[in-house]
């Protein structure tokens, strides 16, 4: 396939706005291209009008590569503030701009136009290449990746022996990443007139001791280190409470999001979590409660491992720089994938930058175009 071909294939998925859990689109775009090579495509459906894809290459007689990507974006932001149309994928030097563009339609389209030119040149795989294109990683609100969820619970993840998320790695090869917890704690209290506070129960105060109780929880967290990801990072991203100036709230609600490690679990997060509010309402008569809205696990492949190692090699070979390897603070569907897997070895590695999500979004076409060529590498030398 031209280099022509390829760019027109990512303008073309750029120009699809699958911001906000709109993917169908891409999941139609990317089945008739695939379709068109002789590529077995299957379609998942996760609710419907919203569909993960599934295609294959190979003889299936040895191991299972997976290559992975989301078909959403974030919104589009202000058009206005955008110098180029976000739609619109438009070429500045060895630049293209455009909403997804680092995030991840650039890495999707490698992914995919790979699987087309292997396939194409009719190369032997001795093993089954996938390529998976999950909906709704960036798109829902309360605990997102349900595309990754419905692979899992239809069980069609666990033949994966190594995946690669072509998330923006940015000149790294990344071989693990930090999970996520998210939730919400909301207060609930007693309206009245601020002259007469006696009469009401202000909802703000039990979250006010909350919070303290849970930022004293939270200072412990450096007592623990992973040798990759590092410690733990929480944050209180948003607090919120009451109507008006003049009455005592009788509603407030706390966001917050750790970002976390294998050494201190999920769980035992969850679990100290319930015993602080256990307290606070005990203790303040409160009425505290907890939301879960997102729970990801922490994703750790060995960097010794025979996968990491044949592709260090590949990826510094087709760049043409040094790539780091290295773990990242950032999750990605591997966190949902691995709960249905966990012998599979993972690498994130895409075209990209640090542009994901801002407005003149933009990746390089060179690297875009090595990308494709070094997914062929990979695909040849792991089931070779």
């Amino acid at each position: 396939m031209d280099q022509q071909a390829k760019l027109d294939f990512l303008k073309q998925l750029i120009s699809i706005d699958s911001a906000g859990g709109h993917e169908e689109k891409v999941t139609q775009f990317l089945k008739d291209a695939l379709e068109k090579h002789n590529i077995q495509v299957q379609l998942v459906e996760v609710e419907p009008g919203r569909h993960d894809v599934i295609a294959k290459l190979g003889n299936g007689n040895g191991p299972t590569l997976a290559f992975e990507g989301h078909q959403d974006t974030v919104a589009l932001g202000e058009r206005d503030e955008w110098d180029h149309d976000p739609l619109g994928g438009e070429v500045v030097g060895d630049k293209i701009y455009g909403r997804g563009t680092t995030d991840m339609k650039a890495g999707l389209a490698a992914e995919a136009l790979s699987l087309m030119e292997l396939a194409d040149e009719g190369v032997e795989l001795n093993g089954t290449l996938e390529f998976i294109a999950t909906v709704a990683e960036e798109s829902s609100q309360h605990n997102h990746m349900q595309g990754a969820q419905t692979l899992v619970k239809k069980g069609l993840i666990g033949d994966v022996d190594a995946i690669i998320i072509a998330e923006p790695s940015d000149s790294q090869l990344d071989f693990a990443h930090k999970g996520s917890i998210t939730y919400k704690i909301s207060s609930i209290g007693k309206t009245a007139h601020s002259s007469m506070p006696q009469l009401g129960y202000n909802a703000i105060a039990p979250l006010v001791h909350f919070y303290n109780l849970q930022d004293e929880y939270f200072k412990t967290f450096d007592q623990a280190e992973n040798k990759y990801l590092g410690k733990t990072i929480p944050v209180v991203t948003k607090i919120d409470g009451g109507h008006q100036l003049n009455s005592v709230p009788d509603y407030a609600e706390l966001f917050a999001k750790v970002r976390t490690i294998p050494e201190i679990s999920n769980q035992e997060i969850w679990d100290h979590l319930k015993k602080i509010i256990k307290k606070v309402n005990e203790e303040d008569h409160a009425k505290l409660s907890l939301t879960v809205l997102g729970d990801k696990i922490p994703v750790v492949t060995d960097p010794d491992a025979d996968f990491i190692k044949k592709l260090h090699p590949i990826a510094e070979k087709t760049l043409k720089r040094p790539v780091k390897v290295q773990g990242v603070a950032f999750g990605t569907d591997a966190s949902e994938l691995s709960k249905g897997n966990d012998h599979f070895s993972m690498a994130v590695l895409g075209p990209g930058n640090k542009t994901a999500h801002a407005i003149n979004e933009w990746v390089s076409l060179t690297t875009y175009y090595e990308f494709i060529d070094m997914f062929d590498q990979i695909a040849k030398e792991y089931l070779k």
